[in-house]
This record gives C-alpha cells, structure tokens and sequence, in this order.
C-alpha cells in the first residue's frame, strides 16, 4: 500500500441514554437558511485559500491541491482496499458491540442480581478504559491485523451498547411487561414478541450512536496498530509530509459520515418516532 501511495504522490465517549429525536427539517438552498448555510461554507473555503497562499503547502494546501489528490487517490486500487478494509472494521465492530451489549442487557434485565454487576462493575469498568490501552492490548495479543481493530473498537463500543440499551429496557412500560406474562411464560416469545418491538426506538439511536463513534475509534486504532485502512494511510502520509492527503482522508471521511448519519439514519429515526410516538 505504501509503495502504490508513493507511486502516486510522486506522479502528480458520550454514554448518556439517547432517545431518538425528530429529524429536522430539510435545508432548501432558496430559503433564508440555506443561503447563509451556502455563505458560511463559501466563506470558510475563502479562508482557507487566502490563508493557504501565505503558509507553505507541507502546512495548509489549498483546496484545489486537496481536490485534485481526492480525486486523484481513486484510481489507486491499494486506496480502495484500504478504504475497503476501513469500512469492514467500523460494520464488523458496531455489529459485535450492538449484539453483545443487547445480550448483556436483556440478561440483567431478565436476572436481577446481575445488575449491580453489569452497571456498576462492568460498564462502568469499560467505559473509563482508555481506547489508546485496548489498541496496544490488541496489538500484542492479535498482532497488525483486522482482529486487533475490530476487537478494540468493540471493546470501545461496548459500554455505549450497555448503558443505552440498558437505559431503554429501564423505560419500558411495565403493564405490558407485565401482561405479557400472563400470556406466555417463554421468555424468548417475550423477548422477540413484546420487549423487543417496544425497545426498538433505543435500539435504533444506540446504533446510530454507535456507528458515529466507531469511525473515529477505528481510525485511531489503525493508526495505532498499523493495520490496513484509511488510517494508515494517514499514517504514511504523516510521515512523507503528504499534508494534501491527510486532507483529502478526512473529507472523504466526513462526507461517508454525513451520508450515512444525515441522509439514512436521521431519516429512518424520524419514521421510527412518529410510528413508536417517540
């Protein structure tokens, strides 16, 4: 991956309970907030090239210098499995972390005394680790490769999967709990048939919530452990002083976040509420 960037160079932790909220408005770019939102990004990008013309490229490029590498860094095929891999990392880990802390809520939930344990010991255990530790455990128990990223970044994730999905099965209605055991005494029909349905708006924000974090955890594990993904790709450009790529990283990744946070789950969350009257 290193010599492909080189080639190419060369030839130019919240864990308060979350509820799901309504989505907000639409920005309409004729309206009077749409313009000031299309003023304030033209002025920061003014800023920017004004301020990239007095300091040397190696410390601000100008945009068009960062919009030619972003544009450029496509066709480089160790970018796009880097890219790849990074993606892999950030589904795999909030996936793991999202199932296991559901199990280890619905258990305390369903056995009482584990609940002192779970959110007293454990959680609060998980949540005060540093991330900066779990990635140099990782590091030598796995070595440089996906299985440290995805397990630190789990690792990372899993207080925030506890606390709120925790926090969620704390304000379900209690009638219905209740009536549904004069129903059925199968605690799995209950699972899947009552609780389930009704924790599904904070199952949904504690994804949500889960899936912002991960980016930033799993970058910073990768640059960390060196494994393959966008961050270690700013780790070399880091070292060769490829300031333009670092750039060119941290647009494409904030335009992934944005799609996915703004555009596919704000959207779902919105539909979610009004139908659970959340």
């Amino acid at each position: 991956m290193e010599k492909d960037i080189a080639g190419e160079a060369m030839g130019d932790k919240d864990t308060a309970p979350r509820t799901p909220a309504a989505s907000p408005a639409p920005i309409h770019f004729l309206t009077g907030r749409g313009i000031a939102l299309v003023l304030f990004i033209l002025a920061i990008f003014a800023i920017w090239h004004i301020y990239s013309r007095i300091m040397p490229p190696v410390l601000i490029p100008s945009p068009a210098r960062v919009m030619k590498r972003f544009l450029t860094m496509w066709s480089n095929p160790g970018f796009l499995d880097y890219a790849g891999a990074t993606v892999f990392h950030v589904i795999a880990s909030v996936s793991i972390a999202f199932f296991l802390g559901l199990a280890i809520a619905l258990c305390a939930h369903f056995i009482p005394p584990l609940q002192g344990a779970v959110y007293r010991r454990v959680a609060p255990f998980l949540n005060s680790f540093p991330g900066v530790g779990w990635a140099f455990l990782s590091l030598i128990w796995f070595g440089i490769n996906s299985k440290a990223v995805i397990f630190s970044s789990t690792a990372a994730l899993l207080p925030l999967a506890i606390i709120n999905i925790g926090a969620g099965l704390r304000e379900l209605n209690g009638e219905m709990t209740e009536m549904s055991l004069s129903f059925s005494r199968n605690t799995r029909r209950r699972i899947f048939r009552v609780i389930l349905p009704m924790l599904f708006p904070y199952l949904f924000a504690t994804l949500r919530l889960c899936f912002g974090i991960a980016w930033q955890i799993v970058l910073v594990v990768e640059l960390l452990c060196g494994a393959p993904g966008l961050g270690s790709v700013i780790s070399i450009a880091r070292q060769r002083y490829w300031t333009d790529m670092i750039f060119a990283v941290v647009a494409l990744i904030l335009i992934l976040v944005f799609i996915t946070d703004r555009l596919i789950f704000a959207r779902l969350q919105y539909k979610i509420g009004k139908t659970y009257n959340v």
